[in-house]
């Protein structure tokens, strides 16, 4: 969601508009529902189409062959990935999001019974922590969906916890997959060159120096440390993006918004990379925070509430786009 400075002091604001995330193909109606309410009131909406790590597990018991296939085309046989594709190329306003890895997600499981009789006896299951979907299966699910923002070359955003090295290598995997997308297509426009496309140096530079990620990446409810933005940036760059390009969120409804550390990661990004964020589900409550938000970006700067809310209106019209809108 955005605020922006309606007049002078004392500080008022009006609501402007929101992006709406999905976590889940159910979400989507919803989405479309909440984007068509606000429009039609004439505030400016975005539709967010992705899965959530959290809800991963749910999505992919439903695809039989998600384990052992993965998606090095574009042109997967998920039925989540096609909804997921259709629904994107329907709606050109639309970004992906919120996907992204969590290795912080942790259920509880029972082992099986090692000795039934001992289980008679009065002994309880044993019981282990595992991550609420394995990490491979994250990274797959993930690197599908960066690849097609990537392809459609819609702004992502993105939730990663504890997963800073996996999302470094899902972006190679994906920088990787776009370059070999570039040269297979560079070779069907020259069908007479030849056809060893990965033995030519030539078309594999050429390809490298094109958009490898999606044009604008959003680190949603930052938890990282401040010393891992010069890599994420470092990470960016190698997908030719320019740092105005990345951008990042701290929602007060996730505790680190309060954490000692925030102000600093905040001036470490620089103000003018923030966007004002919710992270709530529950639509009566974002004001507030929307409000909590500005506050304390205001704080950590020193700046007044009616700047904060001006400049990160700004950052949201640049990552979403919705002032080209029609």
């Amino acid at each position: 969601p955005a605020v922006k400075k309606e007049s002078a002091a004392p500080p008022q604001f009006a609501f402007a508009g929101a992006a709406i995330m999905s976590t889940h193909p159910r979400d989507y109606p919803q989405v479309d529902s909440a984007v068509s309410e606000l429009r039609q009131r004439d505030f400016w909406a975005v539709p967010c189409f992705g899965i959530h790590p959290w809800f991963l597990s749910e999505v992919l018991t439903e695809s039989q062959h998600f384990t052992n296939h993965h998606c090095t085309t574009g042109e997967c046989d998920e039925d989540w990935y096609n909804q997921l594709k259709q629904r994107l190329k329907k709606q050109p306003d639309a970004i992906v999001g919120e996907i992204g890895l969590d290795g912080a997600r942790w259920v509880e499981v029972d082992d099986e019974l090692k000795n039934l009789e001992n289980h008679k006896a009065g002994s309880i299951w044993k019981r282990t922590r595992i991550l609420a979907c394995p990490m491979d299966l994250q990274r797959k699910a993930f690197e599908d969906q960066l690849y097609l923002a990537a392809e459609l070359q819609r702004p992502v955003s993105i939730h990663v916890v504890r997963a800073w090295g996996e999302l470094f290598d899902s972006f190679d995997a994906v920088m990787e997959r776009m370059k070999q997308k570039y040269i297979f297509e560079d070779e069907r426009h020259n069908p007479l060159e030849d056809h060893q496309v990965n033995q030519s140096p030539k078309k594999r530079k050429t390809a490298i120096k094109r958009r490898l990620l999606p044009p604008k990446i959003y680190f949603h409810a930052f938890s990282g440390k401040g010393g891992v933005i010069p890599s994420l940036l470092s990470a960016c760059a190698k997908g030719n993006l320019q740092p105005e390009d990345v951008f990042f969120g701290f929602a007060p409804a996730i505790p680190n918004f309060y954490a000692p550390k925030t102000p600093s990661v905040m001036k470490r990004i620089g103000i003018n990379q923030l966007l004002i964020e919710t992270d709530l589900e529950d639509a009566s409550r974002t004001w507030g925070d929307l409000i909590e938000g500005v506050r304390g970006i205001s704080d950590a700067f020193d700046l007044d509430v009616e700047d904060v809310a001006d400049i990160t209106y700004g950052n949201a019209e640049r990552f979403y786009c919705f002032g080209a809108e029609t």
